[in-house]
Parts: structure tokens; C-alpha cells; sequence
């Protein structure tokens, strides 16, 4: 159903590159051969400690893999990911 990221969040720069900083998550469902478009959401400007890195609506997969990428020029400090899933038939 979804993908969370536990990260800091609000650490964007004040102005320029990193003023939004973002986050973004690609899949793939052949072991890496072939992936997804980027999806990218904001992982909060400067003081916006409150804000949820998460994908929604990601579909179905059997074997799934995920790719997390940042390029803005502010400090990433991953904590933790989640995946909430169903199991299928």
C-alpha cells in the first residue's frame, strides 16, 4: 500500500538548491534489469520537522525491489523505511 521513509526532516537550505529539498523512489519488478519514472516528494523545507516522506499507491509486484535517491546538497540522515503490504493470493 505504501512506502515510508523515516528520515530528518526541515533540514532544506534558506534560498537556492535545497530551499525544497527532495526525495525520490523508483522500483523494480525484474531484480533491477528495468525500473520505474521517479517519483519524488519533499522531504520538508528549512523548520518543517513535521513532514512524512511517503509513496502511496504503488501497485502490485511479486518481487519488488526499491531504489531511494537524494541529490539536493543538504545533510540526509536515514533512519528507517516501512513498507505497508497485503498479501496476496
Amino acid at each position: 500500500h505504501e512506502f515510508v521513509l523515516d528520515l530528518e526532516t526541515g533540514v532544506g537550505l534558506a534560498t537556492g538548491q535545497g530551499s525544497d529539498p527532495q526525495i525520490g523512489l523508483r522500483y523494480s519488478d525484474d531484480g533491477g534489469r528495468t525500473w520505474s519514472a521517479e517519483n519524488s516528494v519533499t522531504a520538508g523545507a528549512i523548520g518543517d520537522y513535521s513532514t512524512r516522506v511517503r509513496w502511496a499507491r504503488l501497485g502490485r509486484a511479486r518481487d519488488r525491489v526499491f531504489e531511494v535517491s537524494m541529490a539536493d546538497p543538504v545533510k540526509w540522515a536515514l533512519v528507517n523505511a516501512y513498507l505497508n503490504v497485503s498479501l496476496g493470493a
